[in-house]
């Protein structure tokens, strides 16, 4: 029988993370390419007089108009994998009572933050860094159908009942939590622990173990 390699496992995180750092550097090369031409109009084109100026005026504009652009996505990205890495170390603090996470899977559109697979079952965790108040019966829709969507797809590929959360790592829940709406879970970061302590053992500690394993290996083939 064929050896398969191991499989290569995701921080939490790493997707948002990487995708910040991209539109960083991609930040930080058009503002050195902007300098370059305000360093080089003159002496390197010999321009001078209005030209100089037009020429300076639109590398000022190209510098500005791409840092309004960028920064608030690279915020988000960042805040966003920070978000993910703190729900990640809170999975992890529940291994010992048999839970095992998968991070950041990536599905070809997409991805998943989080899966949890152990004694409650297995769950796909989608977290929202936002901040500030956030009531829960004001919820983006989108967020809802975004994470009702990802149980869907884990369900198509393991054929077993999977239950979705929204996790808000950062943002203050106004309302009762945690709370269902439309077939998902809300609640905030800081329950994570309780919340899986109170779930009811449906599965083996061998069982999970054999989930999480044909699991990750139907993503990495995925």
């Amino acid at each position: 029988m064929e050896e398969r390699p191991p499989l290569t496992l995701r921080a939490a995180g790493e997707h948002a993370r990487a995708r910040g750092l991209a539109l960083n550097n991609r930040l930080l090369l058009l503002v050195i390419g902007a300098l370059a031409i305000l360093v080089a109009a003159g002496p390197l084109f010999g321009l001078s007089g209005f030209p100089l100026i037009f020429v300076e005026l639109a590398a000022f504009g190209a510098m500005t108009a791409a840092n309004r652009w960028y920064s608030p996505q690279i915020g988000r990205w960042l805040r966003g994998a920070e978000g993910e890495r703190q729900v990640g170390t809170a999975l992890a603090d529940l291994a010992d009572d048999g839970w095992m996470a998968l991070h950041d899977v990536s599905l070809g559109h997409g991805n998943v933050d989080h899966i949890l697979i152990g004694p409650g079952g297995i769950f796909t965790i989608e977290t929202k860094s936002h901040p500030g108040k956030i009531r829960i019966d004001s919820i983006d829709p989108r967020m809802l159908k975004q994470a009702y969507a990802e149980k869907k797809l884990i369900e198509r590929i393991t054929g077993m009942e999977v239950q979705p959360l929204l996790v808000f790592s950062r943002a203050f829940l106004i309302g009762s939590v945690p709370a269902q709406r439309r077939g998902v879970t809300i609640l905030p970061a800081r329950m994570l622990a309780h919340y899986f302590s109170r779930r009811r053992p449906v599965l083996t500690p061998g069982e999970a173990e054999q989930i999480h394993i044909r699991l990750a290996r139907a993503l990495s083939d995925t």
